[in-house]
């Protein structure tokens, strides 16, 4: 969430997370190197943010309000 790696796409303006997974791979994985790969065409040198626990994500999401899954009646 804070620590996304989003980026606006240039002629579109739409948000973006794509190639941002490989900072997921461990530091020393071949393919964090190779940058004709990569959409950005860059290597990845950042860590994966750090885990939340679950209590963690508790407290982000009910910061959200109560939520509703699926149609309701009337709308």
């Amino acid at each position: 969430m804070e620590n996304n790696k989003a980026f606006t796409l240039t002629n579109g303006g739409k948000t973006s997370f794509f190639d941002c997974h490989h900072r997921f791979l461990p530091h020393n994985h071949r393919y964090r190197k190779k940058r004709k790969d990569f959409f950005v065409g860059r290597v990845e040198n950042d860590v994966a943010p750090p885990r939340l626990s679950g209590e963690e994500l508790f407290d982000v999401v009910s910061e959200y309000g109560e939520i509703v899954f699926g149609l309701q009646s009337g709308k």
